[in-house]
């Protein structure tokens, strides 16, 4: 009988594992008692219990859909339809993974819009794509970021039915009992908020995940304003096994115990937003974190790509190097269109000869870029940093009025203040051409550093241009 009664329960045992490994995204508690074995002395009341607790979730942030394509139209070349596109098939690409994977969850950690919309169409297309989710019994929980609470035409729609915005007046914790999973969130009320948030959450429930959803800039990243500050430290200290972070552009780890994770935006949409963009997928089993992966769901990357030309003396040369930098470009891009911006450095003989007709030097790359790759190319923008090796030298050694010019051009400041009369009439094209030097423009003249490249590129220039005038050499 004895026997028996052990086989019966090891075949109880074999179920509940099984049963675990079914039911992947359920919890469940398989008990055996009342038994009472009597053996050599042995007595046995214990409650037999089985648990089996897996699940995958989608931690994802600035969606920023149909972000407006600021200055995009200055680029004749410019494949404004594909760009403005992107972030919507980005987001139809979380949508597929989140079915395919099966999550029992997907995090958007802020920024799901850009400000206001242009029509209603964008919150049409996102309720869409929720819906879709919504077939597949997948829930959806967010906060709301600093673009969000700029968003005046959300407060006018209702949420999808399984999407949760999480309260901007106090943090909130949302409990999912069947995953044993809590949720700690809070949204911004408005555009600009600079108190620390996360001294509103709640700590960490025994026994539960907790996870994090948090829109901040932490204790600040290069690029990003500072919106809801706080440290890492700040972020430990609440005892929650994962935070999912927006704000942040870039993916990053800020730490892997607990996991503190910026997702990134899932689609680039200029040049400072180069690289792979995607969302971050998270494996659980029994409260403890399997992996946590990055997962790619751009459809167009934007890249920069520089160009070595130490020593090169002739344009073909320039034209090897550049071809076969553009295709190792295109060989990581994984077959996705690129947006590139090349830029060439390196000491080289014939720098004066690229720098003295920019234009033309421009096209010449352009034309070699949709040789290699056709419309899966757009080249943004050239830039020639390279310096020579010849010529410039003597010429300003020379006491003549030649040398006396190109010292003098040499000489000027990269300070805007510097330069008499610049700074009024650059203020006079912002006003006249604001978006041409908006924020995210190669010509935003509000930071030091792009004065400083645009004077750099006009010394050298004029520099190449005097220096390739018949007889100058």
């Amino acid at each position: 009988m004895t026997q028996t009664i052990c086989q019966a329960m090891r075949r109880f045992e074999q179920l509940g594992l099984l049963f675990g490994e079914l039911l992947r995204i359920s919890r469940f508690e398989f008990r055996i008692s009342n038994f009472e074995i009597e053996r050599k002395g042995f007595r046995s009341g214990t409650i037999y219990e089985f648990r089996g607790t897996m699940f995958k979730f989608i931690h994802a942030a600035d969606i920023h859909l149909d972000s407006p394509l600021r200055g995009l139209s200055r680029y004749q070349s410019a494949p404004a339809e594909s760009i403005r596109d992107a972030s919507r098939r980005a987001f139809e690409n979380l949508v597929d993974l989140a079915i395919a994977e099966k999550v029992a969850f997907v995090l958007l950690a802020g920024d799901l819009y850009d400000g206001d919309w242009k029509d209603y169409s964008t919150g049409i297309f996102f309720g869409q794509q929720i819906g879709r989710l919504g077939q597949y019994n997948i829930p959806v929980f967010a906060v709301a970021g600093n673009h969000d609470a700029a968003n005046r035409m959300t407060r006018t729609l209702d949420s999808p039915a399984n999407m949760k915005i999480l309260s901007s007046r106090k943090a909130e914790t949302i409990r999912l009992d069947d995953l044993g999973v809590v949720i700690h969130g809070r949204s911004f009320g408005s555009r600009h908020v600079d108190e620390n948030l996360t001294v509103t959450f709640g700590p960490a429930e025994k026994g539960r995940f907790n996870i994090g959803l948090l829109h901040t800039s932490l204790d600040g990243r290069e690029g990003h304003a500072v919106y809801a500050p706080c440290t890492a430290s700040d972020l430990c200290a609440k005892g929650y096994q994962y935070w999912a972070l927006g704000h942040v552009h870039q993916q990053e780890i800020v730490s892997e115990d607990p996991w503190i994770v910026f997702s990134g935006c899932i689609q680039g949409r200029h040049i400072r937003e180069t690289g792979s963009k995607g969302c971050i997928l998270v494996s659980v089993e029994d409260d403890a974190i399997l992996e946590v992966e990055k997962i790619p769901l751009d459809v167009l990357r934007w890249v920069q790509c520089s160009v070595d030309l130490t020593d090169v003396v002739e344009m073909r040369d320039v034209l090897d190097r550049s071809r076969k930098a553009i295709e190792t470009q295109q060989a990581w891009a994984d077959g996705r269109p690129l947006a590139m911006r090349i830029r060439f450095e390196g000491a080289t003989r014939i720098s004066d000869e690229l720098a003295a007709y920019p234009e033309r030097f421009e096209h010449q790359i352009k034309a070699l870029g949709a040789e290699i790759a056709g419309d899966n190319l757009w080249i943004e923008r050239v830039e020639n940093a390279t310096s020579g090796k010849r010529d410039l030298d003597s010429a300003l050694a020379d006491g003549a009025a030649f040398g006396n010019l190109l010292n003098e051009i040499l000489a000027t400041p990269g300070d805007l203040e510097e330069i008499d009369g610049l700074k009024n009439l650059l203020t006079d094209l912002m006003q006249k051409m604001p978006e041409a030097f908006g924020p995210e423009s190669a010509l935003n003249l509000n930071e030091d550093q792009t004065v400083q490249r645009l004077i750099g590129e006009a010394k050298h220039m004029l520099v190449g241009r005097l220096l390739t005038v018949d007889g100058a050499k």
